[in-house]
């Protein structure tokens, strides 16, 4: 079953919401500015740092009502697993914003994020030794053919048709889709490696894995200072947006960027809460539904069709997510004996 206890319902819904809400505020940002992808990016990164700091933080009881910080929490998990996961993160959250960046459409970007329901099966088969049943591949198959129909139908049809007439924005196209595959892949590396890393140092450590993987990647971003810099003033310089209940008004951005930000760190907690209670696969099952879903809300908001294609996507969706429901558990084969495993077999003989 996709779920293990209700408890796994309270990440699913923070995905849901948060992560919805992330991606229309997004498609805001990006109708005003398609450029703004490092900028977006860095202020993801640092707010799920600064916010998830304070969840990181031990705390002393000096008086009935007073507590002062002594220091972090514990962190269990070594700092060279921690550098791979914030490398692979990193390149891969840049390949993904950047990608919009070279006239990626935020549908067919949709597309390839939700693709890595068959690459997660790929990688999972071929380094991890995992065997999946024919009814779970073919549900997942299908849940896949039903986004990428929706996400079709939800295309701007100006969009639809390629033109191999104007070859600099095929070009654009081109390197943005190799982007997507790219990070397509990373993102399936690392959900396998949040995984493995979980068995070895416990469950609970979302909130650590979190807050490191979001702070050690900050020093990456000084590469693109100057783009940074840029945007930020774009930002100040956007027409005002008039806040209710007297809140007052603001550049457009950034309250657009505000409520990106926010919104990306109730999803991020969301997929790393269900990435440590359910296995892989599951949590790439349950956002690629929300990404259908995502897909769903912007065809209501933004007046589009409810088209046949949107339909047929509806219902192989949701039946392929009943199937996989139905489903065995995945199962691992066991790896073979390391180099160490086979010393100590030999010292014990």
């Amino acid at each position: 079953m996709i779920f293990d206890s209700l408890i796994t319902l309270i990440p699913i819904s923070m995905i849901m919401v948060g992560c919805c809400s992330n991606v229309i505020s997004l498609e805001l940002i990006m109708k005003q500015s398609q450029s703004h992808a490092i900028l977006v990016t860095f202020f993801q990164f640092a707010t799920v740092a600064f916010i998830s700091f304070f969840v990181n933080i031990r705390w002393k009881k000096v008086f009935s009502i007073l507590w002062i910080p002594v220091g972090l929490r514990e962190r269990k998990i070594p700092l060279k697993t921690y550098f791979l996961m914030v490398s692979i993160f990193f390149i891969l959250s840049v390949l993904n914003n950047k990608a919009l960046d070279c006239d990626i459409p935020i549908p067919f970007h949709m597309i390839f994020r939700s693709s890595s329901l068959l690459s997660t099966i790929v990688i999972g088969s071929i380094f991890y030794k995992k065997s999946y049943s024919k009814q779970q591949i073919l549900s997942l198959i299908m849940v896949t053919l039903g986004i990428i129909f929706a996400t079709f139908s939800s295309m701007p049809d100006s969009k639809k048709e390629i033109s191999f007439g104007n070859e600099p924005n095929l070009l654009r196209f081109s390197i943005g889709m190799l982007m997507l595959i790219a990070a397509m892949f990373l993102s399936s590396i690392l959900g396998l490696i949040q995984e493995h890393t979980y068995k070895l140092y416990g469950k609970d450590r979302h909130y650590e894995t979190i807050f490191y993987s979001h702070l050690f990647s900050l020093p990456f971003f000084l590469v693109f200072k100057d783009d940074i810099l840029h945007h930020i003033q774009l930002n100040n310089e956007s027409t005002l947006m008039t806040l209710p209940f007297g809140i007052g008004s603001y550049p457009t951005l950034w309250v657009y960027l505000i409520i990106n930000v926010l919104t990306q760190y109730v999803c991020i907690q969301g997929v790393f809460i269900l990435t440590g209670k359910t296995s892989t696969l599951t949590c790439t099952l349950v956002i690629s539904i929300r990404k259908f879903l995502s897909i769903i809300i912007s065809v209501v908001y933004f007046n589009n069709h409810f088209t046949s294609l949107l339909f047929a996507g509806t219902v192989l969706v949701f039946l392929g997510t009943f199937m996989y429901s139905t489903s065995g558990k995945v199962i691992e084969k066991p790896l073979p004996p390391t180099k160490q495993e086979k010393e100590k077999e030999k010292k014990l003989d």
